[in-house]
């Protein structure tokens, strides 16, 4: 009994170093406690006294690249990984940012349809604007129509040409927002298709979008004009689902009170058939 009990301590023992040995490994536990790598363009960046050098990662970390995860080298290369100096050489593709009339085809390498419609517009062309000038360099925000405004757009021309463009715009996307909220709330209809469709105005809707930075406002409208079309059909099922929901509603109403009016009928008619048989 003795040496059985020894074996078996010593099978359990065998089997907890066996155990300690998998998590402690190098594949396994290596993994789970690694600690993250450090960024050593951004940690660099950010210990700098000089504010010119420091300041990029400042703006940065408020821009939609922070956001979705696009650090300094998917701008400018370079090696984030490396510590050194030797993370900005050329060897490992570093550039310190483009010219002004390189600044298109620097953001068009992740922006390819839009830095291809702005290079037909005349901004472009006359080379007064890149996208720079609107959007920033290092604080880049979403995108949205409140960048069209006088304060950008009026400094150089004037303003009209661009109010009319943010009209076009704030129309298709006022009438896309309508249109959700309807779909939104119809109940016990099938709104699927309408959902799918929604996705297909959307992006349609992009599409003109991307078209405005040719700042050509005929294009536009055209392109715009192609997008009511499509939504003129959605609006016409969602006034069909919402005209159904409503019938629906009235009937249900209908019937609750065809039977508040029984009730009343059969109480009032027990009441009296009880009045008589006591008469």
């Amino acid at each position: 009994m003795k040496n059985y009990s020894q074996v078996k301590t010593l099978r359990i023992g065998a089997l907890l170093l066996g155990l300690a040995a998998v998590c402690l490994s190098p594949g396994t536990a290596g993994a789970a406690f690694q600690e993250p790598l450090t960024n050593s363009c951004i940690a660099c960046h950010s210990d700098l006294g000089v504010e010119r050098l420091s300041r990029p990662v400042t703006l940065w970390a408020s821009s939609v690249h922070a956001e979705v995860g696009n650090t300094c080298d998917g701008c400018h290369g370079g090696n984030p990984k490396d510590p050194t100096e030797e993370a900005m050489s050329a060897a490992n593709h570093f550039s310190r940012g483009p010219k002004k009339a390189e600044v298109t085809a620097f953001c068009g390498k992740c922006h390819q349809e839009l830095s291809k419609y702005f290079k037909d517009s005349a901004h472009s062309v006359t080379g007064t604007q890149n996208c720079v000038q609107c959007h920033g360099a290092h604080a880049i925000q979403r995108i949205s129509i409140e960048i069209i405004a006088p304060e950008k757009c009026g400094t150089c021309h004037d303003y009209a040409p661009a109010d009319k463009l943010k009209t076009v715009l704030l129309g298709l996307h006022d009438r896309f927002g309508s249109s959700k909220e309807k779909i939104r709330k119809i109940y016990g209809l099938p709104t699927q298709p309408l959902v799918d469709q929604l996705g297909n105005v959307w992006n349609q809707l992009r599409q003109v979008r991307m078209v405005s930075h040719t700042f050509d406002i005929t294009r536009v409208k055209k392109k715009a004009e192609e997008v009511q079309a499509v939504m003129a059909t959605m609006e016409s099922e969602i006034v069909r689902l919402e005209e159904i929901e409503q019938e629906r509603k009235l009937l249900g109403w209908g019937l609750i009170a065809l039977f508040i009016v029984l009730s009343i009928v059969t109480w009032w008619y027990n009441r009296t058939e009880k009045k008589t048989k006591q008469l």
